[in-house]
């Protein structure tokens, strides 16, 4: 098996690990983010980000912001 399939997880351990970096970031953006760059491996209604899919998302998030894109959005969703 391909070992970046194997190393793949949901985006609530991305969310998890990009915490402890002092990113806060909710599953369900980084899962919205995802889905609208394409990036992301779905088994039936599972989603799973190898470490490829979050760098790729991230590097097209900023790419938004040196474009001039919304940059007062936020990652993460304010309840």
């Amino acid at each position: 098996m391909n070992n970046t399939f194997e190393n793949a997880v949901t985006p609530e351990v991305w969310c998890e690990r990009l915490r402890s970096q002092g990113a806060e970031v909710s599953a369900r953006v980084l899962r919205a983010k995802a889905r609208s760059c394409g990036h992301y491996y779905a088994l039936g209604r599972v989603m799973l980000l190898s470490a490829e899919h979050v760098e790729a998302i991230l590097s097209a998030e900023g790419a938004q912001v040196r474009r001039g894109g919304q940059t007062a959005r936020s990652w993460s969703h304010a309840k």
